[in-house]
């Protein structure tokens, strides 16, 4: 088998104009590179962008093919990703035509492979005007945030607009572009499936192939990670091979990620016509619905051990699929893990994520929560739209079964909760389609392709047939009444979910992203720039609300980032740590949303740029395997809990006191918690009714709690008895000094008293912190370090002392170096 690529020197026409590019490459994006439009995401540019996207554009090249390609028994031009109305023609022969970018499309070339050159040529058709032509003939429901018209055509919905994203619907090539020959024969897919014994996997390979020469044979390999292989002959396209005492595949935290290469080969006596390769994990992972006390569990399961998933939900890195690089991918995934996720859940209104992503969650642990990529919307079942959507769903599940990361297929993402709970219009047809796409052909396909995968029809559900999908007895749960309906941030300790997988809270992002877009002068959060970035309905309204609620009141754009970031973090710390306290009756957390795809005001825990906001840094203690909270729904009567995520039972030191707003302790409580592994425990009561009897000491007194092991904290935290804007802070000295130290530029902070949410910043370069946004208790210096392990530039402890901006929640009596 030959295969070379064909992404470079490709030209674009639009609108009359010519213009050179290389695959990725769209219609924004080329034009934005050739500096023919401004910068979509910069100012208002959006609004005169949008309207570009309605002129058809043509991709082409010249090809001279070479010898093995031309000499092959069959070639073939194959297209990973078409975006999305495409005719492909050869030489001005029409090759076929492409309606759907979630698959691949591939064109035979045989009896067109001549010596000389060819012109190979992309016509793609605008997707707004056809969405909007369609949407005149049938109407279809969709968020109101995007492009009308979108569900009917198989494009990335939020290129079309999102709560969080421009109306960009882009036209191009967005994945590699090849030229494949093949003599003999050809591998068209490959599937493992696994059984599980008492010291052993049974391995079985199925491959379907294609051959046009006699005594062709398929030979398969698995190599194991300590270099032993064994062997197998398919017969009739099927194979097994049993693997003694394997080396399991765990998910993050509860084991190793050892894994295991497969390669199935098509051989013509002893030259290999065709290969595949994969790797493997063995293991079982699948999602427990055991009835229990409070109704039907919802809980991953690895290798027979139910874990708590913690993670948050991954959109498209940017609204220009050219954008969404392998660079920026393992880069938001390195930020999960620092943030202890071992699961993160792949929403449906994106794209399906190229090898990259899964490959990264294969070798660190991270479970894959996988929807379909369907999203809050109906849709109408055409002979057209199954035919490609069958394709779309069996291509990919094909791709991606053996990922051992995989751990859920997801049919759609809150369409059956739509029906039953948003006041659609009425649509007898649509609705009814709903039921054959994702309770009857998804399934269907999926259950012959990816059939040792957990399926779930939609996201919230508790199980399809639009039975109670919102239910907190059974299933998964979106909880969105805190930030869309109002309701306080106390309001998530009310809720009892099973799996909460959306919930979210907006902020800011870091302020050089909003210099980014705005510049200096046009950083007014209600003015038309921040509003243009703000997609959310009533997005700013909602953001005040809040800031309302629970912060003074803001005097600056760099003073509202930071209130924003300190109330998003708190929000979703409330929740994701009365989620963990729930531990056995919930069983996951995944808040909305790890990444931006553009720079913008949003729920994400980082920005487009990848500057980390508060919520980062939280989640990684929140997220931390052992975790100490506090459960201050009777604030008098404060409990201290461990949750203990590890696989080992755990006897910790638990320190608590009760200090002043100098930070000075008027009561300590202690004493010795023993968590059993994977679970939650309370550890500490305390009665503070006398210490808090009066309304000025609420106002000025807080816990502050430790979690010691081997004289290490592990997890620590600080609760206020009243919400920020209330407490009586005092006017903070706040004293720094930046030190070089074996592990790179340190910096040790000290305060004269309690100093909260004290935030370290640079001025105009990035980096990030081994901690940020912690508390300061007025007779303790802390010390953090700048991590430059990935960092683009490293700085030296002189120009982190010139970058460096320190800010806190308390006023600033002064800031010293």
């Amino acid at each position: 088998m030959a295969r070379i690529l064909i992404n470079d020197n490709w030209q674009m026409k639009y609108a009359g104009r010519e213009y050179a590019c290389a695959v990725p490459c769209s219609m924004y994006d080329t034009l934005i590179r050739a500096g023919a439009i401004p910068d979509p995401y910069v100012g208002e540019n959006e609004y005169s962008s949008t309207p570009l996207s309605d002129t058809d554009t043509v991709f082409e090249r010249r090809i001279r093919l070479p010898e093995d390609i031309r000499q092959a028994d069959r070639a073939f031009l194959r297209f990973d990703g078409l975006d999305t109305l495409a005719e492909v023609f050869w030489d001005g022969e029409k090759l076929g035509c492409a309606d759907n970018m979630h698959r691949s499309w591939h064109f035979s070339l045989d009896g067109r492979t001549g010596t000389e050159e060819h012109l190979l040529k992309v016509v793609i058709h605008s997707a707004s005007r056809y969405v909007r032509e369609q949407q005149k003939k049938r109407p279809l429901w969709g968020v109101a945030d995007a492009m009308a018209g979108y569900p009917h055509l198989r494009k990335a919905h939020s290129t079309f607009g999102w709560d969080w994203g421009p109306i960009l619907p882009d036209m191009g090539i967005w994945r590699d572009v090849s030229l494949e020959g093949y003599s003999g024969g050809r591998i068209l897919e490959v599937q493992y499936r696994q059984r599980h014994e008492e010291g052993a996997v049974i391995l079985s390979c199925r491959a379907a192939t294609e051959t046009w020469k006699p005594g062709m044979r398929t030979l398969w390999s698995v190599t194991a990670p300590d270099g032993q292989t064994q062997t197998a002959e398919l017969q009739e396209g099927k194979a097994e091979i049993r693997i003694q005492n394997p080396r399991l595949w765990w998910v993050r935290g509860l084991g190793d990620q050892p894994l295991y290469r497969s390669v199935v080969s098509l051989m013509e006596n002893e030259r290999e016509a065709d290969a595949k390769a994969d790797r493997i994990g063995l293991r079982t992972l699948t999602i427990s619905r055991k009835e229990d006390e409070w109704g039907q569990e919802f809980c991953f399961i690895n290798n027979g051990v139910k874990f708590f998933a913690m993670g948050a939900n991954y959109i498209p890195e940017d609204q220009l699929m050219p954008g969404c690089t392998r660079e920026k991918t393992l880069r938001t995934l390195r930020d999960c893990l620092a943030a202890n996720y071992n699961f993160i859940r792949v929403w449906g209104g994106g794209y399906y994520p190229g090898d990259a992503f899964y490959d990264f969650c294969d070798e660190h642990g991270i479970a894959v929560w996988q929807d379909c990529m369907f999203a809050c919307s109906a849709y109408r079942l055409t002979p057209a739209f199954e035919a490609t959507v069958r394709e779309e769903i069996r291509e990919n599940a094909v791709r991606l079964h053996a990922h051992p990361s995989l751990a859920l297929w997801c049919g759609n993402n809150e369409i059956e909760s739509a029906w039953v709970d948003w006041g659609l219009p009425e649509d007898p047809e649509a609705r009814a389609d709903y039921g054959k796409l994702f309770e009857g052909i998804i399934p269907e396909i999926l259950r012959e392709t990816s059939p040792d995968t957990f399926y779930w029809p939609s996201s919230p559900s508790s199980g399809g047939g639009f039975r109670d999908p919102s239910s907190n007895a059974a299933g998964d749960m979106h909880y969105w009444s805190v930030w869309h309906n109002f309701k306080p941030i106390e309001a998530f300790r009310k809720e009892h979910y099973r799996f909460c997988s959306e919930y979210g809270f907006e902020s800011l992002p870091d302020m050089k992203t909003i210099r980014a877009f705005a510049g200096e002068q046009e950083t007014d959060l209600c003015g038309p720039v921040m509003e243009a970035h703000q997609k959310c309905s009533q997005g700013t309204e909602k953001l005040l609300y809040y800031l309302g609620q629970m912060v003074n009141y803001p005097t600056d754009t760099e003073r509202l980032v930071y209130c924003t970031q300190l109330v998003q973090a708190d929000c979703i710390r409330s929740n994701v740590e009365h989620m963990r306290r729930a531990r056995g009756r919930c069983m996951g957390s995944a808040y909305w949303q790890v990444n931006d795809s553009n720079p913008v005001i949003s729920w994400s825990s980082v920005d487009y740029f990848g500057r980390w906001k508060a919520l980062h840094y939280a989640a990684r203690k929140f997220y931390a395997p052992i975790l100490l909270s506090c459960d201050d729904t009777d604030p008098m009567a404060p409990v201290l809990v461990v949750t203990n995520d590890t696989l080992q039972d755990e006897t910790l030191q638990v320190i608590c006191r009760l200090r002043d707003a100098s930070g000075r302790i008027l009561k300590t409580f202690q004493t010795e918690s023993r968590t059993p592994a994977m679970s939650a425990e309370a550890c500490l009561s305390m009665n503070l009714r006398d210490a808090l009897s009066e309304r000025a000491a609420r106002r000025s007194r807080y816990l502050e709690y430790s979690l010691m092991k081997n004289g290490e904290a592990v997890s620590r935290g600080t609760t206020l008895f009243v919400r920020p804007k209330s407490f009586s802070f005092r006017p903070a000295h706040l004293c720094w000094q930046v030190e070089q130290t074996e592990q790179g530029p340190a910096v040790t902070l000290t305060s004269d008293c309690f100093t909260k949410s004290v935030c370290l910043t640079l001025k105009t370069k990035d980096g990030r912190f081994s901690d940020n946004w912690f508390d300061l208790h007025g007779d303790e210096a802390v010390t953090v370090h700048l991590l430059q392990d990935d960092a683009k530039e490293c700085l030296s402890a002189e120009e982190l002392e010139r970058e460096l901006k320190v800010t806190c929640y308390n006023p600033m009596a002064s800031s010293e170096k």
